[in-house]
């Protein structure tokens, strides 16, 4: 369902190179439990009912995300200037005046919060509503200024931060709900005049703030849900994060899942009822496990066929 009465363009920003990564897969492409990280912020997209979903990334070559099957405008960012650019390029393929923007490399954001930003927005009757996040140690992230009446004023950077600033523990998340008009208007104003020669789209938040509109922030505590996978060691973390909810719901439903710790289970998978599944097995792709088996120990099930674990 809608969460809007309005249509919406939803822009997802996925053109980042990710160095720290260190693959020559790009970033948002790399699987959890066998889906691309950037399945889970398309599958956002569409379940909160956005008429369009404009994808910026860094090439033509669209094979692998046309693989995932999901309906999407794609926007190319060639050369990598920043989010702010990246933004500008979205919002020159968004159809609609209601602009969302989400980062590609995030996926635990949840519709829920996407709805309640949204319904914030409206209540307030603002111009532009970030996501905002209170977090236990904010290092790295941009804080949130506050100004009159809880509105935001800025947002500052860690390296531009004065020492009193950086104890602030509401950071930005990343996430903008607006007009599209507004927002363009705002980001032909930035400029790449800073360190990393880059246009930053938290720059248009303080143009739009001088300007006498209202920005609101909409702050939430759970900070697994703005997690950025930048590293394999975000990415692991988030894969424990989905695994341990993914194998809650499948327990929920009667599977008994021996040692979860040395069994992993594709989202894929489908599962039927009073299954046992032992210590030391993988299932994977596209795979289903009839009603009352027992799977394990030390199994590998590939897209419904079973494979070696070793050589030996």
């Amino acid at each position: 369902m809608p969460i809007l009465h309005e249509k919406l363009s939803t822009i997802i920003l996925a053109a980042g190179i990710g160095k720290r990564m260190k693959s020559k897969t790009p970033k948002v492409l790399h699987r959890i439990l066998g889906k691309p990280i950037i399945a889970f912020v398309l599958n956002l997209a569409r379940d909160i009912g956005s008429a369009q979903t404009v994808l910026v990334v860094s090439n033509t070559e669209h094979d692998a995300y046309d693989a995932l099957g999901i309906k999407m405008t794609y926007a190319i960012q060639a050369k990598p200037l920043g989010s702010g650019d990246a933004a500008r390029k979205g919002l020159e393929k968004a159809v609609f005046d209601n602009v969302l923007i989400l980062c590609g490399d995030v996926p635990l954001l949840r519709k829920e919060t996407v709805a309640r930003l949204i319904d914030h927005h409206v209540k307030k009757d603002a111009d532009l509503t970030i996501l905002t996040c209170l977090v236990e140690d904010p290092f790295g992230y941009g804080r949130i200024i506050r100004g009159t009446g809880d509105c935001v004023k800025e947002i500052i950077e860690q390296s531009d931060a004065t020492s009193q600033q950086q104890k602030i523990r509401e950071i930005n998340a990343g996430v903008y709900f607006g007009k599209k008009e507004l927002l363009v208007g705002a980001l032909k104003q930035i400029t790449k005049d800073n360190e990393q020669g880059e246009y930053y789209l938290t720059d248009a938040i303080r143009n739009i703030a001088a300007a006498q509109k209202k920005v609101c922030g909409y702050m939430i505590r759970n900070e697994n849900e703005i997690i950025g996978v930048n590293s394999k060691e975000q990415l692991d973390q988030v894969r424990e994060i989905v695994k341990h909810e993914w194998f809650a719901e499948l327990m929920a439903q009667g599977v008994s899942i021996e040692d979860p710790t040395t069994t992993n289970i594709d989202l894929s998978v489908v599962i039927g009822n009073f299954v046992h599944i032992r210590p030391y097995t993988l299932i994977e792709g596209n795979t289903t496990i009839a009603d009352g088996q027992t799977i394990g120990p030390f199994v590998w099930i590939k897209d419904g066929k079973k494979n070696a674990l070793s050589d030996a």
